[in-house]
């Protein structure tokens, strides 16, 4: 996890980009996290990939955990000719980040398609 100290946003935008991956049942999941705090974690919609925070993040980070992750077919997460990527896929993945991320009801902050996910796990 990165602590964000400083105002050098540009440094901390650099930082936004999800350097990690998680095998989700043999699909890689491209992940993040940055900040400290309590936990937020951030959805993007489609078809975009969490590179849509770049600008809210560094703001967000300077008094939260944040993760952040590319849903699977997007971004730097793994996409497969004919993969499904449904809003159930995307309900089950994030349900698999945040066990995987060890968190339990974390504040959300989702974007679009990706507004329905949470939802649907609440």
């Amino acid at each position: 996890m990165t602590r964000l100290t400083g105002t050098n946003d540009w440094a901390i935008t650099r930082m936004m980009s999800p350097t990690e991956t998680f095998d989700w049942d043999g699909t890689g999941i491209a992940w993040g996290s940055a900040g400290s705090g309590p936990p937020m974690v951030l959805v993007h919609g489609t078809p975009f990939s969490s590179h849509v925070w770049h600008r809210v993040a560094p703001e967000l980070a300077r008094e939260h955990t944040l993760y952040f992750y590319d849903l699977p077919g997007y971004g730097q997460s793994e996409k497969r000719e004919g993969q499904d990527v449904s809003l159930g896929i995307q309900n089950n993945a994030l349900a698999a980040m945040l066990a995987f991320w060890k968190l339990d009801r974390p504040n959300i902050i989702a974007h679009d398609f990706g507004g329905a996910t949470p939802c649907e796990r609440i």
